[in-house]
């Protein structure tokens, strides 16, 4: 089913002005986006230009297949490897390998396990101010790692 390009060019105007949300198009105010949509399709017909339908839709990027995500050296010990793992059905792992000098896994352990949800909620508490959001257990892990998520567009995996 192709959406029109009133909604498809709505949708493009709430990425752009803030950008990929937890809550895509299908749960939010879709009708003031709408409007919003054609407002600027009219200003561009004033100004002598129109947004016009090509018929080529480019689709979102597929999420990732494979478990882990994204990988970095520990800060503190180059031989150790963290890594943001998909464990499917919306649960998310900080996990962290250790590696011999032929970067051979030797040991790896699991540092830190959450959902989207859960990293939402714990942002909002940072954000509210609230004081006791600094003792919640690897709270900026958690959000960075919920960042990277999305910006990978790797909410969208699926239990494999």
């Amino acid at each position: 089913m192709t959406r029109g390009l009133r909604d498809r060019v709505a949708e493009a105007m709430r990425e752009s002005r803030i950008g990929r949300t937890r809550f895509g198009w299908d749960q939010c105010d879709q009708e003031e986006w709408r409007r919003s949509a054609d407002a600027l399709m009219r200003y561009s017909r004033q100004l002598g230009f129109e947004i016009v339908e090509t018929g080529k839709v480019t689709h979102r990027p597929a999420p990732p297949v494979i478990a882990v995500i994204y990988a970095l050296d520990d800060a503190r010990d180059a031989s150790v490897e963290r890594a943001v793992r998909c464990d499917g059905a919306g649960n998310w792992s900080i996990v962290s390998t250790k590696r011999d000098a032929r970067r051979a896994a030797v040991d790896s352990k699991t540092l830190l396990t959450f959902t989207l949800a859960e990293a939402d909620l714990d942002c909002d508490r940072i954000l509210a101010g609230d004081p006791s959001a600094k003792d919640i257990k690897g709270v900026l892990t958690k959000v960075a790692a919920a960042n990277i998520i999305r910006m990978l567009n790797a909410e969208t995996m699926e239990p494999s």
